[in-house]
């Protein structure tokens, strides 16, 4: 097995405890929606994070052009991988008391999640160098712009405490990765 062989099924594992713990809270909410009725901000970051964890796994796959591997490297791709499985950590925690409300948990978390959400974005930028100066260039000017909202939105995120202002500042990322997944991304050539 190549070097990126034997990393793909480690970031498979992590990146699928991600996307498990987002699909198992949004499922509890269908289950019990009399517990989890006030939930609008963490289902919209649910969404975003489902959407970055698979974007993430689509994104690595130019690792395999990769020729000279070594422990930090591989290192980092795990590291970059777990982020999304901390974040989801902190959408659905493991054990909440019972009179906790789950959007006011994530309201008070917001900063980790959030400062998280924004290191992505610095490990984002070290990946793509990685992959090489030519694979850079080949994702054009929006790939910066894209980073640098992504940070934006972090900082702004980390700074409001209105759950509805990060509702909508969520959905408004999601459209945007829509589009630039869409614009981006037509087969895996």
């Amino acid at each position: 097995m190549d070097a990126y062989g034997h990393l793909r099924i480690l970031v498979s594992l992590i990146l699928g405890l991600a996307i498990t713990r987002v699909l198992s809270g949004l499922s509890r909410r269908l289950q019990e929606p009399a517990k989890t009725g006030r939930m609008h901000v963490q289902i919209v970051w649910s969404f975003v994070l489902l959407l970055g964890a698979v974007h993430f796994w689509w994104w690595e796959f130019a690792l395999r052009f990769i020729s000279h591997w070594n422990f930090w490297i591989y290192i980092f791709v795990l590291s970059y991988a777990s982020l999304f499985f901390l974040m989801s950590t902190l959408l659905y925690p493991d054990h909440l008391h019972e009179h906790t409300d789950r959007e006011d948990f994530f309201i008070r978390r917001r900063n980790i999640f959030f400062v998280l959400f924004g290191l992505s974005f610095a490990f984002d930028l070290v990946d793509t160098l990685i992959k090489g100066r030519e694979h850079l260039a080949a994702l054009g000017i929006w790939y910066g712009v894209r980073l640098v909202a992504g940070i934006g939105v972090a900082i702004f995120a980390v700074k409001t405490e209105d759950s509805r202002r990060l509702t909508w500042l969520g959905i408004a990322w999601l459209a945007g990765n829509i589009v630039w997944i869409t614009m981006l991304y037509g087969g895996l050539d």
